[in-house]
């Protein structure tokens, strides 16, 4: 692997104020909050915990609730929307950028609200909401069962748009792309799209796989953002 092991260790140090910051969201998120304070209490979780900047064009959380989760925008134009709340029955992404000593953290999660309360994936009832998650783990799982580093990122973009395909979802994503490389530069990233013949053992980095879906004419979106690497003939979350 052509990435040094200090800097995937700092990148595994960002990823976990990432994840710590959203699984903590799980017992603070309820009905009536809206996407600008939810951004702000994530925002300041990460600098706690030791987020020395955010990334992506200086944007620490994407939050984006009810019909804004099919919303795919770049975070130079996003604005979070203090009018759009959380309600009883309900669907929100967050999507953060942190960073330890420069190096990235990237990661998203879809919550689910039935009843007024959170649910975990495995308590879902609503069938779509089910569908999508269900559907974003198969996603994740393709990735590790069937995605080698010797392949190309077109191979595998190919690869998992016919999966996203056959369990009758669309990408979303306002580029088409689903998912780029871990850089310390923004504009330096590379993605999982056509045309990328680049192999994932020939650049060596880091990588997410963040497929943002919705069944076709949908509303509902949803999104699972992780970061891997690569680990002897196959990949691991970082």
């Amino acid at each position: 692997m052509n990435y040094s092991n200090e800097k995937l260790e700092k990148n595994r140090i960002a990823q976990s104020i990432a994840k710590e910051t959203l699984k903590e969201m799980k017992d603070i998120l309820h009905p009536g909050m809206n996407e600008k304070l939810i951004h702000d209490i994530v925002c300041e979780k990460m600098i706690k915990k030791g987020s020395g900047a955010f990334w992506y064009h200086s944007l620490g959380a994407l939050v984006l609730l009810g019909e804004r989760s099919v919303l795919s925008i770049s975070a130079r134009d996003y604005i979070p929307d203090e009018n759009n709340i959380l309600m009883d029955h309900d669907i929100l992404t967050i999507d953060v950028s942190p960073t330890f000593d420069s190096m990235w953290g990237d990661h998203a999660r879809t919550f689910f609200f039935e009843n007024g309360k959170y649910v975990s994936y495995k308590e879902i009832n609503d069938p779509l909401y089910k569908r999508g998650i269900q559907a974003e783990i198969i996603l994740h799982n393709t990735l590790i069962e069937e995605i080698r580093p010797s392949m190309s990122y077109e191979e595998a973009y190919i690869h998992l748009s016919d999966k996203i395909r056959s369990l009758g979802f669309i990408n979303l994503d306002f580029h088409g792309n689903l998912g780029h490389s871990i850089e310390e530069d923004e504009k330096d990233r590379i993605c999982l799209e056509m045309g990328n013949k680049k192999t994932f053992q020939e650049y060596g980095k880091p990588f997410t796989l963040e497929p943002h879906i919705a069944l076709k004419g949908s509303k509902t979106g949803f999104k699972m953002e992780d970061i891997y690497y690569i680990d002897g003939d196959r990949f691991s979350v970082l």
